[in-house]
């Protein structure tokens, strides 16, 4: 099988790219080291030529320079755009602000997502660039720095993509290879300061418009309309997205290569029709191709597709044909020239991945399935499965479970896709015209968007249809391995000699039986009836604290328990080998004796007061790991996961604006989470008279989910603020036979009487909340199943 040229030049500057903008130091020496190599080859075929007289270059040399010169050039963007703190990016002068007090002007690049707010439930989220700071006396102007901001905006309120808003806040700086360079967290609702260009106004009021007539159409069909057509995914609730996503059917929500087919296609034959030539029906499909791009937003997936889609056209209008594979290639190498950043977007990579796992992979595995089935049949079922295939090394970082129903799935619902596109595309551009009859096309287009949805809903319910998997780096190595070997065999199988072919398949064979052996090994059984999807997990440590939270792939751990031992075999149970954010609230030994479990794995740390100075010890112990280390206050707040679909977090107490706490239970620290499945409250050691002020100054919003009971269950308890926070589950951490009666039937009956269901780790030993089918949540105890 012969490979595009641009196809290793474009795989070497994806990698590239996502090395140098984790490592900003290594651009400059990969762009002497492309110079150095494409000069030595254009060297070598100089010479060639001349003493051998070939005519021209060979195809490897070919290939190589081209290598190079892609390479050099995203080497040299990477390097100009995050060399060290790059004046574009990280201005050394705004970098000064970052702990202080900030007044920024942003120009908004994204569409707004909710995102809930720690204080009041209610917040967006959206992408912008910085143009203008200023704090501590100083104004910086002139600047292009991309941030994600979060705000406490209604969402009938929210920003529109090409508006400057003006926003009092604080920046938090991410590491260099983020898309992007710093969260922006603001302290009140922004003020608008400027309208944007007319045609964003004019994409922005189309959008608005099909939201605005989906919302009127029942059920999960009116929800999944406007992400099926233009890819605006703001009105899905998290029930359908996670359906979606356990079912391998979220990728019909984004818009991609299929969206920018139909409406190439729709536009050629409408101009064809209308007895327009060659050259008319691309310029016209080239200029509806821009306006559709301005009208979804120019997304990872839409550029990538957008990009393809106006290769094809132009160069086959020139006569110079392209395939499809060579197109995505060019346009991979185009793109991350111009945004190195794009590197490290899963929805970028997962474009990529899928749509060479296309071109590559469905043409193989239809002629092998052939020899069993119908060619239509074996196609339909060939497309879903190279995608499928394509991606799995990339969907076990976001996921880890391989999606067994994913391609009976699409299967079932691919075909309702195209139509449900067509039709809510048709009506968005018929709103503004035609609103009775634009409603009247949505209705049609809820049809087929009601069919995936009850799909997702389907699949997502069948319990062999998703395997859990080892996360992290030994996950993708050992779903990789193979991946690889059969799109080999897949490929190479008419080129390979027949004992190659059977070696391989025997290899793929004791591959798969091999690591599921090893999973069985490892604990998969069990993890078969533990959610794979958890959010929450108590562990059980004793009498003591240790309770993780999850968000995609990121995860927090609050308190670490007496002794390292049990908390060690429960984050290896769970698959956890690194925390992102540890929470230490206070130093008693039942909540800080395990810190050996966690030294080395954990990247930011928030610390209670300092009791004793012999407590300094474990924040010296940490920092000497690599950890970021301070000090914990009530106004403290961050993310937890990738910015795009992060939960926040919000240190509610100490207080310091509620008086002097002494160091110890009191002074605990109480922190927040919005997980987007769960709200969830964790309260420490506070007692009774600590949680009713804590009470007094916050205003906790709609009643939480999940909280940890104070104090492992003591009789020290705020019945107002147990009646406040109205969880739906108590969990109780505290261990069997602990010579202090916790937990205390007081306690246990306080969180009973709210309507919470109480948890407690001395009983079912680790606790383990997944989201529920219908709102609430699964529960998988150690000893209870």
């Amino acid at each position: 099988m012969r490979f595009p040229r641009l196809l290793i030049p474009a795989a070497v500057t994806w990698v590239g790219a996502a090395v140098c903008c984790g490592t900003p130091t290594l651009a400059w020496g990969a762009v002497l080291v492309s110079f150095v190599v494409a000069s030595a080859c254009l060297g070598y075929s100089t010479v060639v030529r001349r003493r051998l007289g070939e005519p021209r270059t060979g195809p490897v040399v070919v290939t190589t320079l081209l290598l190079c010169a892609c390479s050099a050039a995203l080497f040299g963007m990477v390097a100009a755009s995050i060399g060290t703190r790059a004046p574009d990016r990280q201005p050394e002068a705004l970098l000064e602000l970052a702990s202080t007090p900030v007044t920024a002007e942003v120009l908004v690049t994204g569409d707004a997502v909710p995102t809930g707010s720690v204080t009041t439930g209610a917040g967006i989220g959206f992408a912008a660039d910085l143009v203008t700071a200023s704090g501590d006396d100083s104004v910086l102007e002139r600047l292009s720095v991309p941030v994600l901001v979060f705000a406490p905006v209604p969402a009938d309120r929210a920003p529109r993509i090409g508006e400057r808003w003006r926003v009092d806040g604080s920046l938090r700086w991410n590491a260099p290879g983020d898309a992007r360079a710093a969260l922006l967290f603001a302290r009140e609702e922004p003020e608008l300061l400027g309208e944007p260009p007319a045609i964003l106004d004019w994409s922005a009021s189309l959008r608005s418009g099909l939201v605005g007539l989906a919302s009127d159409l029942p059920g999960s069909g009116g929800e999944l309309l406007p992400g099926l057509a233009i890819g605006d995914v703001s009105q899905v609730s998290d029930a359908v997205t996670e359906s979606m996503q356990r079912s391998s059917l979220s990728h019909l929500t984004a818009v991609s290569g299929a969206n920018c087919a139909v409406i190439v296609w729709l536009v050629s034959t409408a101009v064809a029709a209308l007895g327009g030539g060659r050259k008319l029906r691309i310029s016209c499909a080239l200029l509806c191709l821009v306006a559709f791009v301005v009208l979804v937003t120019p997304q990872p997936s839409v550029q990538r597709a957008a990009l393809m889609a106006a290769f094809v056209l132009v160069l086959g209008g020139f006569g110079r044909p392209i395939r499809g594979l060579a197109a995505l290639s060019l346009a991979v190498v185009v793109l991350l020239v111009a945004d190195p950043w794009l590197a490290g977007q899963y929805g970028f990579g997962l474009s990529v991945l899928a749509t060479a796992g296309l071109l590559l992979l469905s043409g193989p595995l239809t002629d092998v399935l052939c020899r069993w089935l119908p060619r239509g049949i074996a196609a339909l079922i060939a497309i879903p499965a190279a995608a499928q295939l394509a991606c799995q090394p990339m969907l076990v970082l976001l996921d880890p479970a391989i999606q067994l129903g994913g391609v009976p799935a699409n299967l079932l619902a691919g075909p309702a896709a195209a139509p449900a596109t067509m039709l809510g595309l048709l009506a968005c551009l018929l709103v503004p015209f035609a609103p009775p009859l634009a409603l009247l096309v949505a209705w049609l287009g809820w049809v087929p968007a009601t069919w995936i949805a009850a799909v997702a809903r389907w699949f997502e319910g069948v319990p062999a249809a998703r395997v859990p998997w080892p996360e992290g780096p030994l996950g993708v190595v050992l779903v990789t391995v193979p991946t690889v070997l059969i799109a080999t065999l897949l490929l190479f199988r008419r080129d390979l000699p027949q004992k190659w072919s059977t070696t391989i398949g025997v290899a793929v064979v004791v591959s798969l039986v091999a690591l599921c052996g090893r999973a069985v090994g490892d604990g998969l059984g069990p993890a078969l009836h533990r959610p794979g999807d958890w959010i929450v997990a108590a562990c059980d440590v004793g009498q003591g604290d240790a309770v993780l939270l999850r968000q995609g792939g990121a995860t927090a751990l609050v308190d670490v328990g007496p002794d390292p031992e049990p908390l060690r075999a429960c984050l290896d149970e769970l698959g956890v080998s690194r925390i992102e954010l540890l929470v230490l609230t206070h130093y008693d030994l039942d909540h800080v004796g395990g810190l050996d479990a966690v030294v080395g794995r954990v990247d930011e740390v928030l610390l209670g007061p300092v009791d004793d100075p012999s407590d300094e010890r474990i924040t010296r112990v940490l920092r000497a790991a690599g950890a970021e280390v301070r000090e914990a206050g009530a106004g403290d707040q961050g993310v937890l996961g990738e910015p795009e679909s992060a939960a926040q977090w919000r240190v509610l107490w100490p207080d310091p604006a509620a008086g002097g706490v002494e160091p110890g239970n009191d002074a605990s620290v109480v922190v927040r989470f919005d997980l987007l499945a769960a709200s969830v409250l964790l309260l420490g050691d506070l007692g009774e008279e600590a949680q009713d002020r804590l009470l007094g100054r916050h205003a906790l919003g709609d009643p939480l989910d999940i909280v940890k009971v104070s104090h492992h269950g003591s009789a020290d308890q705020s019945d107002r603020l147990a009646r406040r926070v109205g969880a739906t589950v108590a969990l109780v951490s505290v261990g069997a036979d602990n010579g202090y009666g916790h937990p205390t039937r007081s306690a246990l009956e306080l969180y009973e009487a709210t309507g919470a269901e109480v948890l407690r780790t001395d009983k079912s030993g680790t606790i383990v909340l997944g989201p529920g089918d219908s709102g609430g949540f699964r529960v998988w105890s150690e000893r209870g199943g």
